[in-house]
């Protein structure tokens, strides 16, 4: 008994262990201009003309809703909210800006939202945070409270990570542990990052190397590609 109980004991420690220390790593491919003008950020409240809706899969989608009209105020935030099955299970307030909403079929069921809160008139930086909702157990979790210059975000091949930039830095975030790990820095906080995807373990980024002045003078895009290993 004694014998089978250690062999139970020495299993779990070795699978928390390998939980723990699995990181996933990066490695530049490529970087190159990209040729044409990126919108700088995702769906704000000026390109909602009503309510809009994104489809996620048959039973679920998020809804944007309008919260002021722009001839009635200066504050102009929208609503997200989840339905599923017709039933609203999730909801988010006093949002500025939504970056590019993914879902996870593969393992998690789970979409992750980035979203801007706030924006600094004066040198365009922005703050936000990077929200998670599992439609399957109906359960939320916040990535990051602290996004920073970006709504860079995506879900790697196996759907064990969610990947983002905040700031100049590249995280990794694994959705069952809930750890999050630095995997690349730019060493450039002038950055801001538009979009991130993956396919077939290359990571594409598109960002601008410094907010201010391409904001300013509308110039072109930054992309980068990385070798990603879990």
């Amino acid at each position: 008994m004694v014998k089978y109980l250690w062999l139970i004991i020495t299993m779990a420690c070795c699978i928390g262990c390998s939980s723990f220390h699995k990181v996933p790593s990066v490695k530049i491919r490529q970087s190159m201009e990209r040729d044409t003008l990126l919108k700088s950020f995702g769906i704000s409240y000026i390109d909602l003309k009503g309510y809009k809706i994104i489809h996620i899969n048959k039973r679920t989608s998020c809804i944007l809703q309008p919260l002021v009209s722009l001839n009635k105020g200066e504050a102009n935030y929208f609503r997200l909210k989840i339905d599923k099955d017709k039933n609203i299970v999730y909801q988010i307030d006093s949002i500025l800006s939504v970056g590019k909403i993914q879902y996870n079929s593969k393992k998690t069921t789970g979409i992750i939202i980035p979203i801007t809160k706030y924006q600094n008139a004066d040198d365009f930086s922005t703050v936000g945070e990077i929200q998670y909702f599992n439609t399957t157990e109906l359960q939320s979790d916040c990535i990051e409270r602290n996004l920073k210059n970006s709504e860079a975000v995506c879900f790697d091949d196996s759907g064990s990570f969610c990947l983002y930039m905040s700031a100049d830095t590249l995280f990794a975030y694994n959705i069952f542990t809930k750890e999050k790990k630095a995997i690349f820095a730019f060493d450039n906080p002038m950055m801001y990052s538009v979009e991130m995807k993956i396919k077939d373990n290359i990571l594409t980024l598109i960002y601008y190397p410094n907010f201010v002045e391409d904001f300013s003078d509308f110039n072109s895009a930054k992309v980068i590609t990385f070798d990603y290993q879990e």
